[in-house]
């Protein structure tokens, strides 16, 4: 059987990396390249992740659409934001890397995952009419409809390996997957990969109002995701509620709810997700 490091690494292959300096910042971008019938998709994950918080999702959606990644400053394998790490500095840095990665008036659609998803919102905000199409997953920047989870403190370096997998297995549990069965050996390596990497700490800023604050001002079509069990989510009501204000926001809005799935989406039920960024259709709840 096929590590899970391999198969990062035969993914990561499969891209071509490009590296530009932004504002002080080195971002560290890919590029699947795919069929260009439809603007390109540009994939932001989420806080204490990289680019491979999309490994399910990358080799279905290239099929479709020709994707780009790039890792937050702080995080991955991109450098780290100088002063202040704040949403709109962290946005600003991030806007003029797709400028220059994609052209300053290139179309391109955007999805972002939690932390991603808000910072995600103040890009598209930025960049108007070229963001045609924003879905944003397991949002963060809810502000009081946020809720922080309670995590295990990650293993030290020196803890035996199935102690560290011990925790790392329960913390995704607790945060990012719904159904225990989904924990497989692939999710323990690209969470200790990417915790190991972290330089940033966004869990501040995700409870921040940041997202609510400029919904109002994108002009993209919103495209709202949320696991069923999301654990950053809170409950049913706190879900509608988050459907009531993207639809206050933007009259149109869509917005979906995954049934089952927790707040990594894109790892629990990556058919659904692909459906919905290839642009095949799928039902609205």
């Amino acid at each position: 059987m096929t590590s899970p490091a391999s198969r990062v690494a035969a993914l990561a292959a499969r891209s071509q990396p490009l590296r530009i300096d932004v504002g002080g910042t080195s971002l560290a971008w890919r590029h699947w390249p795919g069929p260009a019938e439809q603007p390109p998709l540009v994939l932001l994950h989420g806080g204490f992740g990289s680019w491979t918080h999309w490994v399910a999702n990358l080799r279905s959606l290239m099929a479709y659409r020709d994707v780009w990644t790039v890792d937050i400053p702080g995080l991955g394998e991109s450098g780290d934001l100088p002063a202040p790490q704040t949403t709109a500095h962290f946005a600003d840095v991030l806007a003029e890397g797709f400028d220059t990665v994609l052209g300053s008036n290139a179309a391109y659609d955007l999805a972002g995952f939690s932390f991603g998803a808000m910072l995600g919102a103040h890009i598209a905000m930025r960049t108007g009419s070229r963001c045609q199409r924003f879905f944003l997953i397991g949002a963060a920047g809810c502000g009081e409809l946020h809720h922080q989870v309670t995590l295990l403190a990650p293993p030290a370096d020196a803890a035996p390996a199935d102690e560290a997998t011990a925790i790392h297995r329960e913390n995704l549990q607790r945060l990012m997957i719904a159904q225990s069965e989904l924990i497989d050996d692939l999710a323990i390596f690209v969470h200790a990969d990417n915790l190991a990497r972290h330089r940033f700490r966004s869990r501040k800023l995700a409870g921040s109002n940041d997202l609510l604050a400029v919904l109002p001002r994108i002009e993209a079509q919103l495209i709202g995701i949320w696991g069923e069990l999301d654990a950053t989510a809170g409950s049913a009501t706190d879900i509608a509620r988050r459907q009531e204000l993207f639809q206050q926001a933007q009259p149109g809005a869509e917005f979906y709810v995954l049934p089952g799935v927790g707040h990594w989406a894109m790892y629990e039920a990556p058919e659904q997700i692909n459906a919905l960024l290839s642009g095949v259709s799928a039902h609205q709840s």
